[in-house]
């Protein structure tokens, strides 16, 4: 914790001192979770005999620190996470069936605590302007792009958003970009980027990944034409594979109409054995519609194809594979991720004069019935400190499918965030 914050006020000092001007801000949060049981408590699928430790009341405590700074020719930006993890529930659970494993898992537990603070450098990166029209951005960034509010089937460099958190800031890609504006209706971006590769310090030069996106403004519309290579011609080696997309945004008389579709070669996800991932071409799409009416209610409906999901009979396969589960499964039970249509529905009205403003976010796949709504709340008690009461529940509509909601251990969560932000 002492190195943590000595990096942070380092990074700190040597920005202001380098900089003419420098911004620190961040937020800290305090979540408390409720979750509600089902009748046979926590155990499920993924969670049998509530191996994993869930309780009733968790508090989960995180700190984002963001540090911006720049002049007249080039900026620069840090972002860090600070979160608590309960890695005592995992090393049981990882050390289930075997005694000396358990006993030490317990011994160590008992030395240093259930939990650890991780800290997680989210973003870490230099622009520099090279010239009036053209920028060079290194290092770890955001590459999130695209207009769908839930999904972006043309992202292909960034993580996954989650559509049941849309908002939620995502943990950069360490890359070298080139922003260019050769026009007053075009940009260029070109990129390239090392992603991360598990319990392996650095890449082999065939696996440095590149890219490109131009987008074009144009009277009442904007269009996007985005393209990935993966020099690596390893089909299934890792989610990052040659792709090709276009997305366009326009206003239809003060309704925003947006679509976005990709072509891949390969699935980001494994087959439900969980060993190999599809390796044919596959098509991703996404429609939406977004309005803003009279009484400042906002509302954003989309539609979502998901190339890359699991249909019945593949569900029904994952299913049977859980009773092994492994990573590779585990991190593909994601919602909105797992099956091939998904709806989603979100409504936000604000109430300006008493600091609140009202959401409902529903999830739902025509397939295999999973539907998840989140209806919250929130209020401001300054312009620093917001208080967030919310509700999830997750409901399995299908008649004997196998979808996102099946295995899940908890169905229900009543939710308060308390955010202060400086």
């Amino acid at each position: 914790m002492k190195k943590i914050i000595i990096i942070i006020s380092l990074l700190a000092v040597m920005s202001v001192s380098v900089y003419s001007q420098a911004d620190f801000s961040g937020s800290a949060d305090i979540t408390l979770l409720a979750n509600i049981p089902e009748s046979d408590s926590y155990d499920s699928l993924l969670n049998p005999g509530n191996l994993l430790g869930i309780q009733d009341f968790v508090m989960i405590p995180s700190l984002i620190a963001k540090l911006d700074a720049g002049d007249e020719s080039s900026t620069f930006s840090a972002w860090f996470l600070m979160k608590e993890y309960p890695i005592g529930q995992g090393l049981l659970a990882a050390s289930y069936g075997d005694s000396i494993q358990t006993g030490s898992a317990y011994e160590l537990i008992s030395a240093f605590g259930d939990s650890i603070y991780t800290f997680d450098l989210m973003r870490l990166s230099v622009n520099v302007y090279l010239t009036d029209n053209i920028s060079m951005e290194i290092g770890r960034q955001s590459m999130v792009t695209g207009y769908g509010y839930g999904w972006n089937p043309i992202d292909f460099a960034n993580p996954l958003k989650n559509p049941a958190d849309p908002n939620a800031d995502l943990r950069g890609v360490d890359g070298l970009v080139f922003r260019m504006y050769p026009g007053d209706i075009t940009s260029l971006k070109l990129y390239g980027i090392l992603p991360d590769t598990f319990l392996t310090p650095g890449l082999d030069y065939e696996e440095i990944k590149a890219g490109g996106e131009a987008t074009f403004y144009l009277p009442g519309m904007e269009l996007k034409l985005a393209g990935f290579w993966d020099y690596d011609n390893t089909e299934g080696s890792d989610p990052y594979t040659p792709s090709a997309g276009a997305a366009l945004m326009l206003d239809f008389f003060g309704i925003g109409v947006y679509g976005e579709a990709s072509f891949r070669k390969g699935s980001r996800n494994y087959l439900p054995d969980g060993l190999v991932r599809d390796t044919n071409w596959l098509f991703s799409g996404l429609a939406g519609l977004e309005y803003t009416f009279e009484t400042e209610l906002y509302a954003v409906i989309e539609y979502f194809y998901n190339g890359e999901g699991f249909d019945k009979s593949e569900r029904a396969d994952f299913q049977t594979a859980l009773s092994f589960p492994t990573y590779n499964l585990v991190s593909m039970y994601s919602p909105g991720y797992f099956a091939e249509h998904y709806v989603l529905i979100n409504l936000m009205q604000p109430f300006y004069d008493i600091n609140t403003d009202i959401n409902l976010s529903v999830l739902y796949s025509p397939d295999s019935k999973a539907l998840i709504v989140m209806p919250s709340i929130n209020y401001a008690f300054s312009g620093n400190f917001v208080v967030k009461l919310a509700y999830t529940g997750m409901f399995d509509l299908s008649n004997n499918d196998f979808n996102e909601v099946t295995a899940m251990p908890v169905r229900h969560t009543v939710s308060g965030v308390f955010t202060y932000s400086y």
